[in-house]
């Protein structure tokens, strides 16, 4: 019954030491913010594939740790959508359409929007005294001027909040209108 009770509790250590050991590294969003640029660039090569879009070689990498994207020739802004489009941006894909398509686009950007909620989250709990505004922006994905207004907030909740919220507006206005 004791060596049960030693597994349990085992088991849960283990559990937190490898939740939580991102926490213990000096600089605990790099690693996490790569990670999610490359699941983001996987993704979107696949759209590209799926879409019988561009071949390999037309997608734009931009280097270690960066977006990838395509022309627009693949996924325009205006005019007469394509298959690309429509995997990027969703049932109504001119009106969300960005001028520069790429990995940030995926579901129509709701994925970015929801690493930058685990990425303030995540800096929350490793930094808990310190003020919303002290999160490095080079962790966090968007333009400075929103980043500058999630960011502004009182509280770590209300940055994690309007990420979360801007999310699911993203991935609303990917879905059809019912």
């Amino acid at each position: 019954m004791d060596i049960r009770k030693i597994a349990v509790v085992g088991g849960f250590a283990v559990g937190a030491a490898v939740t939580l050991a991102p926490l213990a590294s000096a600089d605990t969003l790099t690693d996490t913010v790569d990670s999610e640029i490359s699941t983001l660039n996987s993704i979107f090569v696949s759209e590209v594939a799926i879409s019988g879009g561009p071949a390999s070689g037309e997608i734009i990498t931009n280097g270690a740790n960066t977006f990838d994207t395509t022309t627009l020739q693949y996924a325009p802004d205006s005019g007469t959508p394509t298959f690309l489009d429509y995997e990027l941006y969703g049932f109504n894909p001119i009106s969300s359409a960005s001028s520069d398509p790429g990995a940030y686009d995926v579901f129509n950007g709701a994925l970015t929007e929801f690493d930058d909620a685990y990425n303030v989250a995540l800096y929350a709990m490793a930094n808990p005294d310190a003020a919303v505004s002290s999160i490095p922006t080079d962790d966090l994905f968007g333009p400075a001027s929103i980043l500058g207004d999630a960011l502004g907030a009182n509280s770590f909740s209300a940055a994690f909040d309007f990420f979360i919220v801007n999310g699911f507006s993203d991935f609303l206005g990917y879905l059809p209108s019912l």
